[in-house]
């Protein structure tokens, strides 16, 4: 009977870990495009090609660019994809990595901040499902961006097309 009682807790750990996330699909222009692993507890606001999930350590934005082939081809376009969160968007680092099991590309840089007009940072990763290319965002004054980075490469992670 004790050693039923021990190893209970690790028979359950798998519904415990899965009941703390949920499936998210995003969508692009209407049509299922990427299914994300969440935490359940995971606000999210949808608008158009503009997904926000917020949770209590990481403000995500993701933005489905429905007219770019490849990651590379959307480097022109991320100012423009971000403005809404993020203005004069200057990256000064790109760094080549891999999501979703393809590579994309991560971008970092200074630039303002959409709802104050504070000066901030940003990280954007660039990523395909393979169909669809997606840009990811999360930023902040000072290191805010920095702090977030490890719990939206996490997120990203669990990127795959629906």
């Amino acid at each position: 009977m004790r050693k039923l009682l021990l190893t209970l807790p690790v028979l359950l750990l798998p519904a415990v870990v899965s009941a703390q996330e949920t499936n998210l699909t995003v969508n692009c222009d209407g049509q299922p495009a990427l299914s994300l692993q969440i935490p359940a507890a995971a606000k999210v606001f949808a608008n158009k090609n503009q997904t926000d999930i917020l949770t209590p350590k990481l403000s995500l934005h993701l933005w489905c660019m429905p007219n770019v082939a490849t990651p590379e081809a959307g480097l022109d376009q991320t100012a423009a994809v971000i403005k809404s969160e993020f203005v004069n968007f200057k990256p000064s680092v790109t760094n080549t990595i891999t999501m979703a099991g393809s590579p994309a590309l991560l971008l970092v840089g200074p630039g303002t901040e959409a709802d104050d007009g504070d000066p901030g940072n940003a990280e954007v990763v660039l990523f395909s499902t393979g169909k669809q290319v997606f840009a990811a965002c999360v930023h902040g004054e000072g290191k805010a961006a920095a702090h977030q980075h490890i719990g939206m490469l996490a997120l990203l992670q669990t990127a795959k097309a629906p």
